[in-house]
């Protein structure tokens, strides 16, 4: 139940309906014996920094962004972790003291669930299909981590470049377009 005590977050996007970010998170929090819910918003597409705002005003404890928010919530944060100022893109954001700090695990939380189930990509040749804003952060902490080679596939092949350009450290990474997806399929770890 929720009360005027409970800890509210949200997960924003557009389209939003279909997000099973509440259903997890609820039941952690019920799980954990928090007072906290999460709640999904529909925002309009250009109205991520609005809503960065309207959550501020409103109270929330943190925001969990989706698209086409991303690039809009990083830049209307206060603060930026480092990943965040590197890509331009945000998944999350915390409220502490009214500052919105702005931060993206979608590249590292990757790599860990990775890292966990067994697959590590240091040393791999990895095939990343999109380019959004997930797949900048997947493509950085990749070859931060030492992936050897990282390959984006997408529909628009200007975005696959934009996106490849995201790597961070010393590895061989290239864009190409999904109908040329077949012959790198075959060469991946």
């Amino acid at each position: 139940m929720i009360a005027a005590s409970t800890t509210v977050v949200a997960v924003i996007g557009d389209p939003v309906r279909h997000s099973l970010s509440p259903v997890m998170h609820n039941a952690a929090f019920a799980h954990a014996g928090l007072d906290w819910a999460m709640v999904a918003l529909p925002v309009r597409a250009g109205d991520g920094a609005a809503a960065v705002g309207a959550a501020r005003t409103m109270g929330l404890a943190g925001l969990a962004v989706t698209m086409p928010h991303k690039a809009d919530v990083a830049a209307a944060a206060d603060h930026r972790d480092a990943t965040v100022q590197r890509l331009g893109v945000a998944n999350t954001v915390v409220f502490d003291g009214g500052a919105a700090t702005a931060y993206t695990t979608d590249g590292d939380g990757l790599v860990d669930a990775m890292v966990s189930a067994g697959h590590d990509p240091a040393g791999a040749r990895v095939l990343i299909v999109g380019a959004g804003g997930a797949a900048r952060s997947i493509v950085e902490a990749m070859t931060r981590r030492g992936a050897r080679a990282v390959t984006v596939a997408n529909r628009t092949l200007s975005r696959a470049e934009e996106c490849a350009a995201c790597a961070v450290a010393d590895a061989s990474v290239s864009a190409i377009g999904l109908d040329d997806m077949g012959d790198v399929v075959a060469e991946v770890d």
